[in-house]
């Protein structure tokens, strides 16, 4: 499945050198697919209501979660990716309230990258 090219800075399309709609290939198509698994909310997405990450029920606003927990969302979503055979979110507290860290993965390819967060 081929996933379009998003710039890093503004998350938006960009254009290839022919002047057609970019796609993202190899290790960071699986970064971005990653990152965008990461975003995407619990009960968001039209054809499926189960995938995501539960922020709104379990994660925002609820006062001090366990980081463990946020954690293991962030790893189950970046290995829904495929090709990806490994995970490691890093997390920690940037501020009383700011969450910050990066997501380490491996592919099947024994390519490594890393997603900030």
């Amino acid at each position: 499945m081929k996933t379009l090219f998003l710039m890093p800075d503004s998350w938006d399309l960009a254009l290839d050198a022919n002047g057609n709609i970019a796609v993202a290939e190899s290790t960071y198509q699986q970064a971005q697919d990653i990152a965008s698994a990461c975003r995407t909310m619990k009960q968001d997405m039209y054809f499926n209501q189960q995938e995501g990450i539960p922020y709104l029920t379990e994660i925002l606003g609820n006062g001090r979660y366990p980081l463990a927990l946020y954690r293991k969302y962030l790893q189950d979503a970046a290995l829904s990716v495929p090709g990806v055979l490994t995970a490691l979110p890093e997390l920690y507290l940037a501020n009383d309230r700011i969450v910050r860290g990066q997501i380490k993965f491996t592919n099947d390819k024994n390519q490594t990258g890393v997603i900030g967060l």
